[in-house]
């Protein structure tokens, strides 16, 4: 953790610094006591050193006020830069790893365990602090008495050394205690985004009793961490009493027999009472420490993890031969023998087809053959495991994702709508477009009506995951942020899935409009699809079965009852 605060050496240097000084004022004050003590017992004036003394104290209090602001400040910037790190890593994770990962622990991740690591530097503040007063108070009470400080050293060690046993254990808690929370919010996260189907079927209580379950255990764990610091702070603190108590019954015996006069004695009191605090916050600060250790041991999982923008794949695609330069005669796109597994299931066993500029081809097979995972593979969301998938003549995998990305529009199966506006959701695809622009894919999306009849037009929030829009206005929305993307080859999952018949017509003559401007590549269920696309694919059993025109695959069999069956809804 400590590599977090290179970048911000001097502010912490500063704050570590008033400590210091702080220090040295408190290490004044004992002295400055005693003193008095023996001056007012030989009835001399005291009035300077009583101004002195509290002026001294004043200067304690403001400096160490500031060092502390100086730490929490340069905690907040570190938790600040952990959260965009944070940001950046997460976003562009790859998608395949997001879909393994509950989205509620990403969430607590970068919430909970960024705020805790930002108490550290003010935890190594206080650690400075309570050892530089634990040294300065020991060098000067040697010089006054070397038993008290002998008597001191033995009782503080065997506190200290005992606490210590607690520490390891409080780091151990905190990191279960953050796996609990992140359980905690991927439950939640869960039960909000199906609030409708879990209220329907009167699931509630099963749902509080699973996410409650989460909340007990990093209860628990939480316990842990307060038994253990209560535990290690209390034996600290036992042993800064037991430090004063044997100053009290040895150094005040020793008073009385005249073996140290009465202003030393104060001294030698004082400076254990003014080290009991910065000691007692040290080791606080060290359980403190072993708290945010276990949080950025949590964190530090996912900001290991490589984005899918790192080179990892390009060895594998360097092995391939593929056209340095992009060929004007090659297809826009080529799946050559293309395979791809989920874990140890798989999908797709030697894939091959072609993709024409400026045509509409149709994908059609029945549920699970690897419809979507094409699309996927051609956005490298996953690479193949075997088999190359080629742009242009160039394998994917040597391209760059951006330059790759910009050249593809996707509307995914469930038309994903983003908190915000409906102007925010189509400016997804192109910041720089204006209203006209707007309205034009609107129109060509079948929606356009619709939105210029509400209050607020491009301007209507949309709510959370679109609950403000109807299942077809959501699809027809993303419908007409894929139109607006400058996109050459536009990726449909099923777009007329939730669409009547009278909308499915307009957003299918757009479709066929489009025709010699861009390509399309559509996931289709319904027959109206499949009859007026320029190529079909029949994708079974892993494979593409067939390839043709609609009135070419109708004299195939197994097309014929591909349609009748999972096309019939139509």
């Amino acid at each position: 953790m400590l590599t977090l605060l290179r970048a911000h050496w001097a502010p912490m240097s500063l704050g570590v610094f008033l400590l210091a000084a702080t220090t040295a004022l408190i290490l004044v004050q004992p002295l400055l006591a005693g003193a008095l003590v023996d001056r007012a017992a030989v009835g001399s004036p005291i009035l300077v050193s009583a101004v002195v003394l509290l002026s001294l104290l004043a200067a304690q209090l403001l400096l160490e006020s500031l060092g502390h602001f100086q730490l929490d400040r340069v905690g907040e910037r570190v938790v600040l830069e952990l959260r965009s790190d944070f940001t950046e890593r997460v976003v562009r994770l790859p998608v395949g790893l997001l879909d393994q990962t509950r989205s509620g622990d990403l969430l607590a991740r970068g919430a909970s365990d960024t705020a805790l690591v930002g108490g550290m530097p003010r935890a190594l503040g206080d650690i400075v602090f309570g050892f530089l007063t634990l040294l300065g108070a020991g060098i000067f009470m040697l010089a006054i008495d070397a038993l008290t400080l002998g008597i001191v050293i033995v009782v503080m060690a065997v506190a200290f050394t005992i606490g210590n046993l607690f520490l390891s254990r409080i780091q151990r808690a905190s990191v279960d205690r953050q796996d609990a929370l992140g359980d905690y919010t991927a439950g939640l996260d869960r039960a909000l985004g199906a609030a409708r189907t879990i209220k329907l079927f009167g699931a509630e209580d099963r749902e509080v009793r699973s996410i409650g379950g989460s909340a007990h255990a990093a209860y628990r764990s939480g316990l842990h961490i307060a038994s253990s610091t209560a535990l290690s702070i209390g034996i600290v603190r036992f042993g800064v009493t037991g430090s004063f108590l044997a100053i009290m019954v040895i150094d005040g015996r020793r008073v009385a027999d005249g073996g140290l006069s009465v202003g030393q004695f104060v001294s030698l009191f004082a400076f254990a009472l003014y080290a009991v605090f910065p000691v007692t916050a040290a080791f606080s600060a060290l359980a403190t420490l072993r708290t945010s250790a276990g949080a950025h041991q949590h964190l530090a999982a996912t900001l290991h993890e490589l984005p899918e923008s790192e080179p990892l794949t390009q060895t594998t695609a360097a092995t391939v031969a593929a056209p340095p330069d992009v060929d004007d005669t090659a297809p826009l796109v080529q799946f050559d023998t293309v395979s791809f597994r989920y874990g140890a299931a798989p999908v797709l066993d030697g894939v091959s087809f072609t993709l024409a500029r400026d045509q509409i081809t149709a994908l059609i097979g029945p549920s699970g053959a690897g419809k979507s995972t094409v699309l996927a593979l051609l956005c490298r969301f996953h690479d193949p495991a075997g088999g190359v998938v080629r742009w242009e003549g160039r394998d994917v995998r040597t391209l760059r994702l951006r330059d790759l990305r910009d050249r593809l529009g996707l509307l995914e199966q469930d038309a994903p709508v983003l908190h915000g506006t409906i102007r925010e959701n189509l400016l997804i695809a192109d910041p720089d477009a204006g209203d006209g622009d707007l309205w034009r894919v609107l129109e060509q999306a079948s929606i356009a009506g619709e939105i210029a009849s509400l209050p607020n037009q491009l301007d209507t929030a949309v709510l959370d995951r679109g609950r403000s829009l109807s299942g077809g206005q959501r699809q027809r929305l993303a419908l007409a942020r894929a139109f607006l993307s400058r996109s050459e080859l536009i990726l449909m999952d099923e777009p007329t899935a939730h669409l009547d018949r009278a909308n499915e017509y307009d957003v299918m003559r757009n479709l066929l409009q489009a025709r010699g401007r861009r390509s399309v590549l559509v996931i289709a269920h319904r027959l109206s699809t499949v009859t007026n696309a320029d190529q079909i694919l029949v994708l079974q059993h892993g494979r593409i079965q067939a390839s043709g025109t609609h009135d070419e695959l109708l004299r195939m069999p197994a097309y014929r009852e591909l349609i009748e069956h999972e096309l019939a809804r139509d």
